[in-house]
């Protein structure tokens, strides 16, 4: 365990009032270096340098709105109000929407001199959600905000709005019961994640898919009775899945980073990444993945889903069902749609193919026996140069346990078909109780980049790189952190941050360099995505400890990958196994010893037709030698007598009747 550097190394924290939940809610003001927080009753401006609070804006509900919140059924905490809507209109323009006592409410503010001001005040309904808890998001586009949100009291009607536009209202096949994670404009289309009820599998269970869908942003909605109803909406399933002939797969999406243009393998793209968990009544699971927008599109291009009846299977249309113009697309003027083509997209808005994860593969697994460690968020650092001409994206993954996770993708710089990542840090950055809830990667201008952790009352600052420790005082240790950020510095001997220099020794991919000297040999595991077993690791690796008086200390760990994707289809597969052999033994072992017993009673030598179903009976004799032990009444008759008894179909031969004669009883 080593202890960090002072300066840029220190962490910067910021607390809302710790006697209540202040859900909190961010946005980076990039010009002036503020950073506006939503939290409950209040916004905070702080500064991004040492996060130290500048104002704050109280925003609380009237008394009636707060007494009418009461007779509904609310309580003290739920009936205030929390930001959940923060977004940027233009530079210096910002509207900001809470809840107010379940009684949505927005406002437009402009940030003057560092202060605050407010323009305009109106109602929230269909922009903001009336509960706290539930998930929303929204993204400010050509002059209008696009959100995902939930509509009413009761939580019932969730929608996906651009005024007067919505889509359809209590249409399970258009949302069911959505978690919102986030929406973005890109291109012609506005594109909004979440997971929800799978309606097409419903005929056989209820389970959870993520989504992605879409809706073009010239829609001016349809003719008649589609007046105010969107016409380009479509969703497809995103696929999370570590593949085989039983494909295992991460369900629920939790979180997204914006989108990041880069060049991988030679490709150049514009992709997403992801966070992906499994249910939590399942196996314990979180993955993270990454979908190009080329993938996503191709999938809108390709057959719907539809059902024939009720009780029917979703299947893929036939492309002579689907009318012309193809539902979905951007017209120029939509309101010119015939009505065969909005009804078409009315029960046709679930595409059929799911959207392959870039890479082929999750980048990075974690499992575990506990629902600990679980991955909340994530944030990106894009295509972070290195002194040999490459580019990495730094991965930062927050988890339910406090903790930021740093990891790349080694092979992402030469390929965009292999995956071999690396997971170079570990850091508790709050106490294990305590979930990380945001992330988000900041460049503040003239200053070093910094990474801004959040919970649901506690925002942290933290250094996107630790190069120079005591666990990297020489060349080897340094190249083995394969941290872009860090390499060796042969002039000064040092390894220090990536800058102005050419004698930087550095190797990304296999962590060792010839010019460090004999290079140490490194094991290298045919891995084909990272994986964090947080029950059956061995020896701890190096720990990095930021200072923090306020609660346990931040640490920091490299993880050594020692095992495969396939680690988690292997312990189920052992586990199954295991149990059917112990339940083997178990019974072979029981029904030796009934048998050995019902061998030795009086009916051992008679012939009769109903032996065989004696077989069958084991079980339920020993199911009744057991309680009758317990009784303290068992006799070597007791045994034989009952499987006769359940076994059977006619009358015994009246000679072995005669010899049958039960000892008297002894209770």
């Amino acid at each position: 365990m080593f202890s960090s550097v002072a300066g840029d190394h220190e962490v910067m924290r910021f607390l809302g009032n710790d006697t209540h939940d202040e859900h909190f809610k961010l946005i980076l003001h990039d010009s002036s270096g503020s950073l506006l927080v939503g939290g409950r009753n209040v916004i905070y401006n702080l500064s991004v340098s040492d996060l130290q609070e500048q104002n704050r804006v109280e925003w609380h509900p009237i008394a009636a709105q707060m007494n009418s919140c009461y007779m509904k059924g609310g309580s003290e905490e739920v009936c205030q109000n929390y930001v959940r809507i923060l977004t940027e209109k233009s530079p210096g323009h910002y509207l900001i929407c809470g809840t107010n006592a379940y009684n949505p409410l927005c406002r437009d503010f402009k940030l003057v001199s560092g202060v605050l001001e407010r323009d305009r005040e109106y109602a929230g309904r269909g922009l903001c959600p009336f509960d706290p808890s539930h998930n929303s998001t929204a993204v400010f586009a050509d002059g209008q905000l696009y959100v995902g949100t939930i509509a009413d009291f009761a939580g019932l009607e969730p929608l996906i709005y651009r005024e007067p536009l919505r889509t359809e209202q209590y249409d399970l096949s258009t949302l069911n019961s959505p978690n919102f994670v986030s929406s973005f404009a890109l291109g012609d289309f506005v594109y909004f994640f979440f997971r929800e009820i799978a309606v097409e599998y419903l005929n056989c269970g209820k389970t959870l898919y993520s989504r992605v869908a879409r809706v073009c942003r010239h829609d001016k909605g349809g003719p008649h009775k589609f007046r105010n109803k969107w016409t380009s909406y479509l969703k497809s399933r995103l696929n999370c899945s570590i593949s085989g002939d039983f494909p295992f797969y991460f369900n629920e999406i939790q979180a997204t980073t914006e989108p990041v243009e880069g060049r991988y393998g030679g490709h150049a793209t514009t992709l997403l990444y992801g966070v992906f968990t499994t249910p939590e009544n399942s196996i314990p699971g979180s993955a993270v993945c990454a979908f190009t927008f080329q993938d996503i599109m191709d999938t809108f291009e390709g057959p719907f889903k539809g059902q024939a009846s009720v009780n029917a299977n979703w299947l893929p249309v036939q492309g002579n069902k689907v009318p012309e113009p193809r539902p979905g697309q951007c017209v120029k003027d939509s309101s010119t749609l015939t009505d065969v083509t909005l009804n078409f997209i009315k029960s046709h808005s679930l595409m059929d193919e799911a959207v392959p994860a870039f890479f082929g593969q999750p980048i990075l697994i974690s499992t575990s026996f506990h629902y600990s460690g679980r991955f909340t968020s994530i944030a990106v650092d894009a295509q972070v140069r290195t002194p040999d001409g490459k580019a990495y994206d730094v991965l930062f993954v927050g988890t339910d346990d406090g903790k930021v996770i740093k990891a790349i993708n080694t092979r992402s710089a030469d390929s965009y078909q292999e995956v071999e990542p690396f997971i170079i840090e570990e850091i508790s950055v709050f106490p294990s109780h305590i979930a990380v809830t945001s992330l988000q990667v900041i460049k503040p201008r003239g200053k070093q980049p910094r990474l801004i952790v959040s919970s649901r009352s506690m925002i942290h600052s933290i250094s996107l790189n630790r190069c120079y420790t005591d666990k990297s005082v020489t060349c080897s240790e340094c190249v083995a952190l394969q941290d872009p950020y860090c390499a060796w510095d042969k002039n000064n001997r040092k390894c220090r941050m990536l800058g102005v220099g050419k004698e930087l020794i550095q190797n990304i991919s296999d962590g060792v360099h010839s010019d460090c000297g004999k290079p140490e040999k490194k094991p290298k595991l045919p891995l084909h995505s990272a994986s964090i077993d947080q029950e059956t690791s061995g020896t701890p690796p190096p720990v990095l400890t930021l200072d923090d008086p306020d609660h346990e200390p931040p640490t920091s760990k490299s993880i050594p990958l020692h095992f495969t994707a396939e680690t988690l289809a292997i312990a189920v597969a052992s586990a199954t196994i295991g149990a059917l052999i112990l339940g083997f033994i178990t019974g072979f072992f029981c029904g030796k010893k009934c048998n050995k017993d019902e061998d030795n009673q009086l009916y051992a030598d008679t012939d009769y037709e109903y032996f065989d179903q004696r077989q069958n009976a084991n079980s339920f004799t020993c199911k009744w030698k057991a309680v009758m032990v317990r009784l303290g009444s068992l006799a070597p008759w007791h045994c034989t007598a009952l499987a006769h008894l359940s076994t059977r179909t006619r009358l015994p031969h009246p000679e072995a009747a005669a010899h049958f004669h039960p000892p008297p009883n002894k209770i």
